[in-house]
């Protein structure tokens, strides 16, 4: 039945790649390559043949199918977090995947086309996984429970065969019989478990360590493999011997092992133990591989990768029907014994903890290094304005430059150990390459030789590095540090490479998020601006400063309680020249370049957390598109901006976090980079396009904002508030004949927008104001003093909170004017002077009117619509002292002054 089911399977497979290819639906943004690779997971020789030369390794939360002789990825995608394990079938035709993440599973895939055949989900986190020899069985260990779980996965049930919760420590490797899928092994540091299972049990033993047998301590064991042709298993150890476990006399089944005998390889711990027919291949942590025979006696050696600890060993396919002819046998290497006979293998692959992928040629035993990736968290890269260059650093100080196109390395330098990168930047020639280091060193590179041009070392900032940028005539270089702190240095003139200091200046409080050149209007003068977590926006005087003295020009708040997190130029798409801000509260805001004042509010993506930085994105004068990172995503949008969601496209980046993006000259690719994984994406507008147009035109999108639509009764609410504030206009009393229009006063909105629950503050109302009374004047000259009904809906969407008020905001408000000491508790007259002297102030007659209109104290009012009643000046204290008691704590001012209920606050 299993080899009935298996033959099924490789019947629906396409043929090759290129079928399976064609059946991929291209998205906005697809991935093109990958660079890095996690180095925790082994690597996987895949290779089926001799004709084909493939691995198959990890990067963040995907799988490569890495061809390194052609110099082609196939990217298994679907996990959304990081992969911790990779198995791999004895003819290396099905591969197993398995993550660690809140929405774990375990993927099969067919090598051949890069198919996925089969997802296992929810298995409770992937701590180590196998894939028996004939390809029938997956298993794996719980990270959850530490659990044992096997599947049939070639049958059509979908429950496991045997689950079992293990009562030892965390397994942190697994693996199956190669000549026995009903037989595995797995250890911790601690113990050694076997397993045996038929159609109606499993068994699990774990064996005695009777150190008092060997006068020894057994343990601290790294990997457990079979020995072929035998009953026997092997435990590597730290201590660099190996514990060999045979089968008990009495045993049932091969699970019944007990220890048979310690044997002592080497000095050094061991850290890979594997087989290949009846050769034993051990690795260790002085980067050696060494093979014995069933007896345990040496037979070669390899110590000359020189890459660091050997993390994992895998052998390509063993094709055992095909013989090796005599003359290929005398070919291959001798053996490093005394009868020096050929030592007869497949092509072999390690991965080392120093992120070193190498390949072993049987015939010729010439070790190549096939990936030298980075150790350490990747967060600086930028691409070469003019060549088709990637340069990536990390905090390993490993500093890569890659031909994008070619996919294939140009240049490197390694700073060594404590030298972390932090920030890069080319300049817009690409001529020099800054970098920026952990310490607050700024080193300026020969782009070409990537060796530090003379006088190009800068030590001036005493913290790390966050951002770099060039002016647009490369004669300003400019860095932010993590004291929050601008750093400005000057090319003496175009022609010389000579750099000098100008100055510093701690112009934020908080950390800075943005550095940004621009150029000054109708000249060519550039503009230097950093941007604050403070809601400063900042721009120096960059002309005019003198060495140790970098002038500010101005500063402008531009949020009031959003937190701005990235800037960009909106591209010329308007006669009004903008500045483009993103905020923490999912917004877009255009800011005038000049005036820095807030001309336009936008709905921005809301896919999981808010934005963390912004790109434009280079394409004919026709097509705008700006390309952003939110905290694991990345992200394209189609301008202009409007706040219509359909033009927005956004997928998994980097499930353990994006760090930054950038885009190539010509806005073909965006490269992000989070972890240790650099991801390179193919742009593809033609599909966002397509995608917006199925969202709809017109109001449609917007109406799909509201809730219940177009046709729900937010939508049927918004008519209602927009034609009584007609009636206002008029008078509600009045009994003359009424004339309905189509436009309100602008003087109405902020009326309509609190009857509809959104709440603005005063500077959110002059911003709604302002940018419906300004939106023609720059095209007329003439400034607009009525809205319609479909322009107060796509305000009403643009402005109000993502989120709607969530209470708890309310609640936590008043605690913080209440003070931490206060228990929640507050003096009426100290709750009164913070609300008339803090923030945008309030006077006693107006807060006085506010409060009898909550609490609908009318006096004389008789008309029910007037429940703004009037309250007299002079009359206003007694008021307040009327209706709020001397002590007032948060369940009173939300539920009896505001009118929440306590259920609504609770929740």
């Amino acid at each position: 039945q299993h080899y009935k089911s298996i033959t099924f399977i490789e019947e629906a497979m396409p043929e090759d790649k290129e079928a399976a290819d064609d059946q991929k639906d291209p998205f906005a943004l697809n991935i093109s390559w990958c660079f890095g690779f996690n180095k925790e997971v082994g690597v996987q020789n895949i290779s089926p043949n001799s004709s084909k030369k493939l691995i198959l390794y990890a990067a963040g939360h995907t799988g490569i199918i890495y061809d390194f002789v052609n110099n082609t990825q196939t990217l298994l995608q679907g996990h959304t977090s990081n992969i911790t394990c990779i198995a791999a079938s004895g003819n290396k035709r099905w591969v197993a995947l398995g993550d660690n993440g809140p929405d774990n599973m375990i993927s099969i895939w067919d090598t051949t086309s890069g198919t996925p055949i089969r997802n296992i989900f929810n298995v409770g986190g992937v701590m180590s996984l196998a894939i028996s020899n004939d390809a029938r069985y997956v298993a794996m260990i719980s990270s959850l429970n530490n659990e044992f779980i096997i599947w049939d996965w070639t049958s059509e049930n979908d429950e496991p065969l045997f689950r079992k919760e293990l009562d030892a420590n965390p397994q942190t490797f697994l693996t199956f019989n190669p000549e026995n899928s009903s037989e595995l092994a797995s250890n911790s540091l601690h113990e050694v478990i076997f397993y045996h299972f038929d159609d109606k049990n499993l068994t699990v033993h774990i064996p005695d360590l009777p150190e008092k047998d060997f006068n020894k301590p057994i343990g601290n064991f790294s990997q457990t493999a079979f020995k072929t042709g035998s009953t026997e298993a092997l435990a590597g150890s730290k201590d660099g011997s190996v514990t060999v476990f045979d089968n008990d006399g009495l045993a049932e089944n091969g699970a019944y092992k007990k220890v048979l005998k310690l044997v002592k390889l080497i000095d050094d711990p061991i850290t890979v133990v594997t087989n290949f027919d009846d050769l034993v291949a051990v690795g260790s942590k002085d980067g050696a591989v060494r093979f014995y025979d069933s007896q345990l006696r040496i037979k070669n050696w390899y110590g000359t990768f020189d890459s660091g600890r050997v993390d994992s060993i895998s052998f390509a396919c063993n094709d055992k029907n095909s013989s090796e002819s005599d003359e290929n046998i005398k070919a291959m290497p001798a053996e490093s014994t005394l009868n020096a006979q050929p030592f007869v293998v497949t092509d072999f692959t390690i991965s080392t903890d120093e992120s070193i992928i190498c390949h072993v040629p049987a015939k010729t035993n010439q070790v190549k290094k096939l990936l030298q990736e980075h150790d350490d968290a990747v967060k600086a890269i930028d691409t070469h304005p003019v060549s088709n260059y990637i340069a990536v650093g990390s905090y390993c100080g490993l500093l890569k430059i890659w031909d994008y196109i070619e996919k294939s390395e140009v240049n490197s330098r390694a700073f060594g150990l404590g030298n972390e990168i932090t920030a890069m930047s080319y300049d817009k020639v690409g001529e020099f390459l800054a970098v920026g280091f952990y310490d607050g060193t700024i080193l300026i590179l020969d782009s070409t030789t990537l060796e530090t041009i003379s006088g190009g070392e800068f030590s001036h900032a005493k913290a790390l590095i966050t951002q770099l940028a060039f002016s647009h005539d490369s004669i300003f270089l400019a860095a932010t540090d993590l004291d929050d702190t601008t750093t400005l240095i000057k090319r003496a003139s175009d022609s010389e490479n000579e750099w000098n200091y100008i100055g510093r200046n701690k112009a934020h409080y908080k950390s800075i998020v943005n550095i940004i050149f621009g150029i000054a209007l109708d000249s060519n003068v550039p503009r230097l601006l950093t941007l604050g977590m403070d809601r400063n926006l900042v721009e120096y005087d960059i002309l005019n400063s003198t060495e140790d003295n970098l002038i500010v020009m101005s500063t402008d708040k531009i949020e009031q309680s959003a937190t701005p997190v990235s800037c960009a130029w909106y591209p010329p798409i308007n006669k009004e020249h903008f500045l483009l801000v993103a905020n923490s509260e999912y917004k877009y805001k255009l800011l005038n370049a000049t005036t820095k004042r807030c001309r336009k509010t936008l709905l921005g993506p809301t896919h999981g957390s808010h934005i963390q930085k912004i790109v434009n994105l280079a394409y004919p004068e026709d097509k705008h598109y700006i390309a952003f990172i939110t905290e694991d995503k990345i992200g394209m949008t189609t301008l202009a901006l409007d706040g219509n969601p359909h033009n927005t496209t956004a997928l998994l980046a980097h499930c353990d976090g994006a760090s930054n993006i950038v885009a190539c000259p010509n806005s073909r690719f965006l490269f992000t980079v989070g972890g240790k994984v650099c991801r390179m994406w193919e742009v593809n507008p033609d599909v966002l396009h397509a995608t917006a147009a199925l969202g709809g035109s017109g109001l449609e999108p917007f109406y799909q904002l509201l809730e219940g639509g177009k046709e729900g009764p937010l939508a049927k609410e918004m008519e209602e508030y927009f034609y009584y504030s007609q009636m206002r206009s008029q008078s509600v009393a009045t009994t003359k004949h009424r004339k309905v229009g189509q436009h309100v006063a602008l003087e109405e909105v902020p009326n309509i927008m609190r009857a509809l629950g959104f709440y603005p503050t005063e500077l959110q109302v002059q911003d709604m104001i302002n940018e419906v009374k300004f939106s023609q004047y720059v095209d007329t000259g003439k400034t607009v003093s009525e809205i319609d009904l479909e322009t107060l809906i796509k305000l009403y969407c643009n402005h109000r909170p993502v989120f709607g008020l969530p209470l708890y905001q309310v609640y936590d408000a008043f605690s913080t004017l209440a003070g931490a000491d206060s228990d929640g508790r507050i003096d009426r007259g100290l709750l009164l002077s913070l609300l008339q002297n803090k923030g945008e102030h309030i006077s006693e007659p107006e807060l006085a009117e506010y409060l009898a209109s909550l609490l609908e104290l009318h006096g004389s009012a008789t008309n029910k619509e007037d429940k703004m009643a009037v309250v007299v000046a002079s009359e206003a204290g007694t008021t307040l002292e009327r209706v709020l008691p001397e002590i007032i704590d948060a369940d009173m001012f939300t539920g009896h002054v505001l009118g929440f209920m306590p259920a609504a606050i609770a929740e």
